[in-house]
């Protein structure tokens, strides 16, 4: 029987999960890497899910129409793609403010779909790193001056954000593991997709093990790393240290539901991204290749032999080939555990 969709909002989620079979191989893990790749999503992110969310579910509480409303928000880059995507395939205007560190292929995504791109005076920019998270909020009143009907989408502390992977992601996760699932990895930049995730495997079986991606701070979101000046992390943050959640740390993450923090270097994104490339055919950007990284270290383990190990995998690598993501730097990658 054939099937026609009416909408790419239609489109979002059922994801795949694949096993690196031949990675485990290549390596000699003791464990079993499945990665969720969430760049089979219609806008090419696990952000869709948290787009598409947001903006049903303020439709549903009468919060926003498209005949009036403006939606605004402020973001590293997918998280405006999938918003531009949605807002276009529903009709709504779309006013986005960028972070610094944005690739040109995202950047042209956005002209593509038509958002409206704010510009955002430098020193608003700098202070949501000089201040952390709360800053936010003074970027946005800038951006809702002038627009009529503003709705701020408020991706850091919408729980809308952290319902779409709870309702969806993580009984994706589970269901297709057959809950076999054994440790989840993620990395946090809104927080919504670990938080979703944790929630509701943990609840499915309090054992699962959730571990938390993050940057070496040496190597912290954006920066430009000795050898590859011209890439750095996207969308991923340091969000905990010794004493605690950092600045850094948005109100949709729930450090409660994490029970391990893992540094990696860029030089060991770069390494896993490109082994996940050569030997199975699937190439991701930084944030997954940091997530995978951190459970290739895992599956080495000899306490993890046997055990299924579920990295979520952001978006693919074709967002970063301006910044020569794929090209091997033999001198980042010497004396690396893997």
């Amino acid at each position: 029987m054939g099937k026609i969709y009416n909408s790419i909002t239609e489109l979002v989620g059922h994801t795949p999960i694949v096993e690196f079979k031949r990675l485990e191989e290549k390596l000699g893990l003791k464990g079993r890497i499945a990665g969720k790749l969430e760049y089979f999503n219609p806008a090419g992110s696990h952000k869709d899910r948290m787009a598409i969310e947001i903006i049903e579910a303020a439709e549903k509480r009468g919060e926003i129409s498209p005949d009036k409303t403006t939606l605004v928000e402020f973001t590293s880059g997918n998280t405006g793609v999938a918003m531009a995507a949605f807002a276009a395939a529903k009709g709504y205007k779309f006013k986005i403010g960028l972070q610094n560190g944005v690739s040109v292929e995202r950047l042209k995504l956005l002209q593509a779909y038509q958002a409206e791109i704010a510009d955002v005076p430098q020193e608003l920019i700098a202070g949501v790193f000089e201040k952390g998270i709360a800053a936010f909020a003074d970027v946005i009143d800038y951006m809702e001056k002038g627009v009529e009907h503003p709705f701020s989408t408020r991706q850091l502390d919408n729980p809308d954000n952290i319902n779409a992977h709870y309702k969806h992601t993580g009984p994706e996760i589970w269901e297709d593991t057959d809950g076999k699932v054994d440790i989840f990895v993620g990395g946090v930049g809104t927080g919504g997709s670990t938080h979703g995730v944790s929630k509701f495997l943990k609840e499915k079986n309090p054992n699962v093990k959730v571990v938390i991606t993050q940057p070496q701070p040496e190597d912290v979101v954006n920066s430009k790393v000795k050898g590859a000046e011209d890439g750095g992390f996207h969308g991923i943050h340091q969000v905990h240290n010794d004493d605690g959640l950092t600045p850094m740390a948005p109100t949709n993450f729930n450090g409660d539901l994490a029970d391990e923090y893992n540094f990696i270097s860029y030089a060991e994104t770069l390494r896993a991204i490109h082994l996940l490339a050569k030997y199975e055919g699937i190439f991701v950007g930084a944030s997954a290749g940091a997530s995978l990284a951190v459970a290739i270290k895992l599956a080495q383990k000899e306490e993890n032999k046997g055990k299924l190990i579920v990295p979520l995998l952001p978006d693919n690598g074709e967002r970063y080939l301006s910044e020569d993501l794929q090209n091997i730097r033999p001198e980042l990658e010497e004396n690396l555990a893997f």
